[in-house]
């Protein structure tokens, strides 16, 4: 079995429907039973069957397996031929003289075993003097040990084999005999099986769904790069086949940012795959042609498109659809005459298994297909990203779809903004565009890199003069706006207050997302900057309009970082509680925009409810791999490490902290990677270096501070008055912090920290945050600022 899946029964990713099918195998010793095992393509039903054959066998059962003809030409009864030829050519010739010379000559007509030649079409057989003469077959073969009888691909067969299993059962086989029809989910073969029914519940159904992420990861090989690894398991959704397809290929050549993944559906595929690791046999030639040709295409696509591209006449299209659509590759799109495939990897694999040069003249073939003007989504746009040097038109074009598409696509919003700024004369919007593209998509110091080129006053946020009046004030803002986020990506906060504060105030209230990257920026600059982080969060909410869901739900989440940070316990919760129903009901597409609200609300609710931070925590993680935006994935992922840290789920935490790692060391954010190599030292050598002193989950920062004013004996009003907290969120800390060490005194918890006098603060002085690396717990404080906050 492929990447270290189990060959064993009850071994593997289907254990849980493999014993399910040795149950009805068990069930079969008294009387014959029946099964349906369907999934979509490439969901592991065929390896699912196999598996079982191998376990009958070694438990001594007869086994026949046979598969529909994959070309659709078959002979009649394909399927049933292929499956007991051998058999009836082994048999025992006493036992076929039981059958009786009329049984022996219905079955000749079709069995070469028996002297069969039938050349004639399945309407010239009878198709039920075959069923019952088949069934005493499987009595025979069956005896006293057991048959096992696996039909695949049974949707492809004829209505002849429907037909055969009716028969079987309204006249079960008296004997041991367990028929396995292994179909797929949908089109018109499919739901004659899907009729199947008996009143005494003979047909057991086993549906195959893709796997859940854990079982499908364990598919996967060791040795993949943690960013691949996590596109491999979003693109292929749980069905092993495209784990194997994606796994087997070679990495993207993305540029180590990840695709979005919309990108699967049109335009140029950014998956390299191992072309025979994905099974096409069961596709006629016709339709891998239209495959291939709708791939190129993209979604959705039309009939007309399809012959157009292939090239194919419109009948032959239509079959080739018809085919596809009943393997359960493509299906009906919600306008009418429109389709698209079920799955958008299997979209992005095809169309890159065919050549560079099919690849090529398919494209220039859909762009000159007539329904092409009728498209208002992305496939144009997409085809157009690679074309020779786009006119006016199609740069307006590209121009347009970068900006529609940048938070949900931005690599390939980058790529069109690209193209549109090449034309000579190109407005300043498109390269502006580019740029904000380039932050998105994890390329900060590129993009920081373009703006200096066209906007050489590093130190301001000014435009170049006249620029402005050209342009627009609010494109020049926003533009500050995400130079000022490529700083702060890259650790470089003093500039990025320098970019944003040269945005004038009145400029900033009326673009949201410049008040609220300044609120960011602040909460991330540490201790001496949390009373100005609450100021901006508090504008931000001001300037966001309630009617804009997505920026007032930034803002407050902003605000409730803001108000955790300075230990307002309760009114950061009353504001994540505002802010997080909102977040939730924008959607996956509605949220794009402000998918880091996520982060600042985990890191709010952290030292007070830990489960629903990871909860945050993993959906921005989730979103922001789902949109392509690697600028967020490595501060997510080191978020989802400090929260399973502290729930004591050290293995998770390792995983998250080094995906961390490797996310900040390709962004060149080197503080930040410091900070997540830090915490994976310790999660990793931790309880090795100080056994006795291990207890698996470390104080957060709020918690970390009071712990340092205990040294030098402050009461529970003293630490309030110093950090300017109330004396009972004092008190429920402490609480946190003896049940985190397992104390019972203060004495005992400066003990166990093992810290130097010299590290606590005398009693006139500020209190500070933690140092990056204490004595013992060597780590970031989890549930605290974002990495490299200072």
């Amino acid at each position: 079995m492929p990447h270290g899946q189990g060959g064993e029964p009850g071994q593997g990713a289907r254990a849980h429907e493999l014993a399910l099918l040795m149950e009805e195998l068990d069930h079969a010793r008294a009387a014959s039973g029946f099964v349906r095992l369907s999934g979509e393509p490439w969901v592991g039903k065929t390896r699912l069957a196999l598996r079982l054959a191998r376990a009958a066998a070694h438990r001594e059962w007869a086994v026949a397996c046979g598969r529909a003809a994959r070309d659709g030409t078959g002979r009649p009864f394909h399927a049933l031929v292929d499956a007991l030829d051998d058999q009836l050519a082994s048999a025992d010739p006493a036992a076929l003289e039981r059958l009786g010379p009329a049984r022996l000559r219905v079955l000749a007509q079709v069995f070469p075993a028996l002297g069969g030649t039938f050349t004639g079409s399945p309407r010239d057989v009878d198709v039920h003097a075959v069923a019952r003469a088949v069934r005493a077959v499987l009595e025979q073969l069956a005896g006293r040990r057991g048959l096992l009888l696996v039909l695949d691909d049974a949707h492809r067969a004829g209505r002849e084999v429907a037909e055969f299993a009716e028969h079987l059962l309204r006249r079960p086989p008296d004997a041991p005999v367990l028929t396995v029809l292994v179909h797929r989910g949908s089109g018109q073969g499919a739901g004659r099986l899907a009729s199947l029914a008996h009143p005494d519940g003979a047909v057991r159904h086993i549906p195959l769904r893709p796997l859940p992420r854990a079982a499908a990861a364990a598919l996967l090989p060791a040795g993949l790069a943690p960013l691949h690894r996590e596109l491999i398991l979003r693109d292929a959704a749980g069905v092993p086949g495209l784990l194997r397809a994606l796994s087997d290929g070679e990495p993207p050549d993305t540029g180590g940012v990840p695709h979005s993944s919309l990108e699967l559906a049109c335009g140029p595929s950014p998956l390299a795959p191992s072309v025979q690791a994905l099974d096409l046999g069961a596709l006629s030639p016709l339709a891998r042609r239209a495959a291939a040709a709708a791939a190129a295409a993209g979604d959705p696509f039309t009939v007309e498109t399809v012959a157009h591209t292939a090239p194919l006449s419109v009948a032959e299209a239509l079959r080739a659809v018809d085919e596809l659509h009943s393997e359960g590759i493509v299906g009906p799109d919600r306008r009418a005459g429109w389709f698209r495939f079920r799955r958008p990897a299997a979209r992005a694999l095809l169309h890159q298994a065919a050549g560079a040069a099919q690849r090529r003249a398919a494209r220039e073939r859909a762009l000159a297909a007539p329904a092409m003007g009728e498209d208002t989504g992305a496939a144009v746009p997409a085809l157009l990203e690679t074309t020779a040097p786009p006119t006016a038109a199609e740069a307006d074009l590209l121009e347009k779809y970068a900006r529609t598409t940048v938070f949900t696509q931005p690599a390939r919003a980058e790529r069109a903004a690209r193209r549109a700024a090449e034309r000579p004369g190109a407005p300043p919007g498109a390269w502006l565009l580019r740029c904000q593209a380039l932050v998105l998509c994890g390329r900060p110091a590129q993009a920081l890199t373009e703006y200096a080129r066209r906007w050489p006053r590093q130190e301001a946020g000014r435009p170049p003069a006249g620029a402005a009046e050209r342009t627009g004030t609010a494109v020049w803002t926003e533009a500050a706006v995400w130079r000022a986020r490529a700083l702060r990506l890259l650790g470089a906060r003093a500039q990025a207050r320098r970019v944003l504060r040269a945005v004038s105030a009145e400029d900033r209230a009326a673009v949201p997302a410049a008040q609220a990257e300044l609120a960011a920026l602040l909460l991330e600059s540490g201790q001496p900057a949390r009373a100005a982080a609450l100021g901006a969060a508090r504008r931000a909410v001001r300037c966001a309009p309630q009617s804009d869901v997505a920026a007032h739900s930034h803002a407050l989440a902003l605000l409730a970082a803001a108000h955790a940070a300075r230990g307002a316990a309760e009114a950061a919760r009353e504001a994540a509680g505002e802010a997080g129903p909102l977040l939730s009901g924008l959607g996956r597409e509605g949220a794009a925009p402000v998918v880091e609200a996520w982060r600042w609300l985990g890191e709010a609710v952290a030292d007070g409810d830990g489960r629903r931070a990871r909860r945050c925590f993993q959906l921005g993680f989730d979103l922001a791999l789902h949109h392509g935006q690697g600028h967020l994935l490595g501060s997510f992922a080191l978020g989802l490490a400090r929260a399973c840290l502290d729930s004591g789920d050290l293995t998770a935490a390792a995983t998250h902290a080094r995906f961390a790692t490797t996310e900040f060391d390709r962004l060149t954010a080197y503080d930040s990677s410091v900070a997540a190599q830090d915490l994976l030292e310790f999660i990793e050598e931790g309880p090795g270096h100080h056994p006795e002193k291990y207890f698996g989950i470390p104080l957060s920062t709020r918690e970390r501070e009071i712990a340092m004013l205990i040294g030098p004996g402050l009461t529970n009003k003293q630490i309030a008055a110093r950090m300017n907290i109330s004396i009972k969120t004092v008190e429920t800390h402490l609480g946190r912090i003896f049940k985190k060490l397992g104390v019972k005194s203060r004495a005992q918890v400066v003990f166990l920290l093992s810290l130097p006098v010299s590290e606590f603060p005398a009693p006139g002085e500020e209190c500070g945050p933690t140092p990056r690396r204490p004595a013992t717990v060597r780590s970031p404080s989890p549930g605290g600022h974002p990495p490299g906050s200072g």
